[in-house]
């Protein structure tokens, strides 16, 4: 393990991608510990685990949520949240929580929705008088709810890497995502109150419906997913087909907003980011290989219980050790690395594999908005060419929040479970 790890920091280090890093320490590894007669294992390996059903989801997902950006969804999801919190002190700000929240069960890319809400959302904060830095903060901050709404790909990933049910994993992240939504917005309402933020004028019933109305369509794009899972229909892999099929109707022909450049845009762009993971995932499994020869889960498990055996202290230990991960890795690379090891946790702690998933995927998110490499910070920097040490500074206090979330959802279960203890079976 020390050629593993070795290798690992020091291309990191270098700014090789991640999937690089893991690839080249597996490979490293092999040659430095004279087991060369594994390398024929790496491509073996690698299209073993990319053969997977349950996979074939996360490039449909990601085609859906292109094709529904194509079609103007960030403007009519962030009018139909303005019609409903506008005419509360710090509107706006509201606006860009629960227009994060809502185009989370479109996307389910944090990046993408920073990147999204922060283009259309950050000129009008700035012209109503919102500090810039902490209008992007607050942005960058709201868009970890993302991937906690369903279509989630890190749910996908953890639920293929762990053998978990990934359409509770779905069902479980919406009340996680709700309530760091409600506690974000009470931060909001509280900076506007001292700020003397504005209120926008509030919108007569009519308007509230017409809003509504104009984003219907992209709204219930989360809800034909979750029903068809939950009523047995399709499985998570069907139903992101269906949410293709869908999001080729609404752009097309609902919004006609689809044209072949912009198809060729949207093909192009879910080729890459899916290429991207299926090769992060392919030398996951080539990893797996030398975390089962070495014994990884089981030594990490044995060197939690020297330190403690008190559930709630390995549980904090894992908290922490995750979120220093997500300050320097990518979901994916974190999801890859510890999943084996935090399944042997789980099972030695008697803990609902839904529940440590979401655990462990909501730590993996407070890192998107963590430096030094808090990437919805980075996007937020790009959409306002601000320094992103300014808007580290005003996100401090909102991934504070974060952190609060994390520990109910850790302690009480049952606010993760009883969703979908109720909804899936």
């Amino acid at each position: 393990m020390i050629w593993l790890g070795s290798i690992f920091f020091l291309t990191l280090a270098m700014g090789v991608p991640i999937a690089f890093v893991l690839g080249l320490s597996a490979m490293g590894y092999f040659v430095f510990t004279d087991n060369l007669r594994f390398l024929v294992a790496i491509p073996q390996r690698m299209f073993a685990g990319q053969d997977s059903f349950v996979l074939l989801a996360i490039p449909l997902f990601i085609l859906a949520g292109n094709l529904m950006d194509v079609g103007g969804l960030t403007q009519r999801l962030v009018g139909f949240a303005n019609s409903l919190v506008g005419r509360f002190r710090g509107g706006l700000s509201l606006t860009a929580v629960w227009g994060s929240f809502l185009f989370g069960g479109v996307s389910g890319s944090a990046a993408a929705d920073a990147a999204a809400l922060g283009t259309v959302l950050t000129p009008d904060l700035k012209r109503q008088g919102y500090h810039e830095d902490y209008a992007a903060a607050l942005i960058g901050v709201s868009s970890i709810m993302a991937p906690l709404v369903p279509p989630s790909i890190a749910m996908i990933l953890y639920g293929a890497l762990s053998g978990t049910s990934i359409s509770k994993l779905f069902v479980a992240g919406i009340v996680p995502g709700a309530l760091l939504a409600v506690i974000l917005s009470a931060y909001a309402v509280w900076i506007a109150g001292r700020r003397g933020y504005p209120k926008l004028p509030p919108m007569g019933l009519s308007e509230i419906v017409r809003a509504a109305a104009n984003c219907a369509p992209v709204l219930l794009l989360p809800v034909i997913i979750i029903g068809g899972i939950r009523g047995g229909v399709v499985t998570p892999t069907e139903a992101a087909a269906v949410a293709v099929v869908y999001a080729l109707i609404v752009a097309g022909f609902w919004y006609r907003a689809l044209s072949l450049p912009r198809l060729r845009r949207v093909f192009l762009s879910t080729a890459m980011m899916s290429a991207t993971i299926y090769l992060l995932i392919g030398f996951a499994h080539v990893l797996s290989l030398i975390f089962a020869m070495e014994r990884l889960p089981q030594t990490v498990v044995t060197a939690l219980n020297s330190v403690s055996e008190n559930k709630w202290v390995i549980l904090l230990m894992v908290n922490l050790i995750l979120l220093v991960l997500g300050m320097f890795l990518d979901t994916v690379g974190i999801l890859i690395l510890t999943v084996p090891a935090l399944m042997a946790i789980g099972q030695q702690l008697g803990m609902d594999p839904v529940h440590l998933g979401v655990i462990v995927v909501f730590n993996c998110l407070i890192g998107f908005a963590t430096p030094p490499v808090g990437l919805c910070l980075y996007v937020m920097s790009g959409v306002t060419k601000r320094p992103i040490e300014k808007i580290s500074l005003h996100a401090l206090p909102m991934v504070g929040l974060a952190l609060v979330v994390l520990a109910v959802i850790t302690v009480f279960p049952q606010v993760v479970l009883f969703l979908p203890n109720l909804l899936v079976h």
